[in-house]
């Protein structure tokens, strides 16, 4: 089976969600910080602030204005002002912050990993296999058939360049065999299409059924987005 490489679409959208996703998340969390900041200094109450004698402004206009508001409030001593943010609040909005941007890029997955969920929302093209088989000999059906459907399984091998001075990564993962379980009919779903006349010799060599009970055909399929779908387990798994 021929290894597949990242799609030029899929490996652009992954380089300019790994750019824009922790941005919008700091914007998102920055505004919830400062809303919850807002929402706690509305409770404290307002600092009063003494006013000196003079200005401390050394500009002469300043002294000048500052002169002319104490004559014209002779009696204003103090003026009122928005309680001051306490350091304490400042040190958590920023661990906060910058812990949520770091877990975004820690758990942002790699490039190969990022095809296999973008490819499992869309879709690709399947060859599906519709057998008509009691769900109590399922498991062995599938565990006989394993070495030949981990065979049309996709291998996806990424290459992209993680920051400007570092050189190129290479990152691989593997778009499964998906498994459905629909009472009788075990619905099994490669990772690529295949021949179908091939498919079924194969299979037949490693536990033959009868024919009419096993259909193949083609179609998009898309494991995340269609219900009961399953990656299959791996050979060494089943067992």
């Amino acid at each position: 089976m021929e290894t597949c490489t990242g799609v030029p679409p899929v490996l652009d959208l992954y380089l300019f969600v790994r750019l824009v996703l922790p941005l919008l998340v700091a914007a998102g969390v920055g505004w919830l910080v400062a809303r919850a900041i807002n929402r706690g200094l509305s409770r404290l109450p307002p600092r009063e602030v003494p006013l000196p004698e003079h200005s401390l402004l050394p500009s002469p206009a300043a002294q000048r204005r500052y002169r002319r508001l104490r004559k014209r409030r002779p009696n204003l001593r103090s003026i009122t002002l928005q309680p001051r943010i306490p350091r304490s609040w400042a040190a958590v909005a920023a661990v906060v912050l910058i812990g949520s941007v770091a877990a975004c890029i820690l758990l942002m997955p790699n490039g190969a990993r990022f095809q296999v969920i973008v490819e499992s929302l869309r879709g690709y093209p399947s060859t599906i296999i519709d057998v008509q088989v009691p769900a109590d000999q399922q498991d062995a059906l599938l565990q006989a058939w394993a070495p030949v459907l981990q065979q049309t399984a996709r291998p996806i091998v990424m290459r992209y360049r993680v920051a400007r001075m570092a050189g190129m990564a290479e990152v691989h993962d593997v778009l499964p065999v998906q498994v459905r379980r629909r009472g009788p009919v075990l619905q099994i779903a490669t990772a690529q299409p295949v021949d179908a006349r091939a498919l079924r010799d194969a299979l037949q060599d490693c536990m033959p059924l009868p024919p009419a009970l096993i259909r193949l055909h083609e179609r998009t399929v898309a494991p995340w987005r269609e219900a009961d779908w399953h990656p299959m387990a791996a050979p060494h798994a089943a067992e």
